[in-house]
């Protein structure tokens, strides 16, 4: 107990001097956390930008496939539309015929 009485500032200081130091590097792995997270926060964004980038391209993708296909069924649906007045150009030249037999 005498020495504590003695050396009390001392022990003060030392034990200011411990707790400066432990805040000092509570507050270095606080900016390591910091860093870490800023990091790990760019990667998501730079993630999840690729992924938008990616969605982005396939919708392009799909939409001149679409416009592909609506040019390919309206060709198909002009073709449809000949096929029918051709054939009903047939019909008609057909009601038009006639055809005699001769008997012997």
């Amino acid at each position: 107990m005498e020495f504590i009485k003695k050396k009390w500032q001392i022990i003060v200081i030392v034990l200011l001097v411990l707790f400066g130091m432990n805040k000092c590097a509570s507050s270095c792995t606080n900016s390591n956390l910091y860093e870490e997270s800023q990091k790990q926060h760019t990667e998501y964004v730079h993630k999840s930008d690729s992924i938008v980038k990616v969605y982005d391209d396939s919708v392009k993708t799909l939409n001149s496939r679409i416009q592909v296909l609506e040019a390919t069924i309206n060709g198909n649906q002009e073709m449809i539309n000949r096929l029918a007045a051709a054939n009903e150009q047939i019909s008609n030249a057909k009601k038009n015929i006639n055809v005699n037999v001769k008997q012997k």
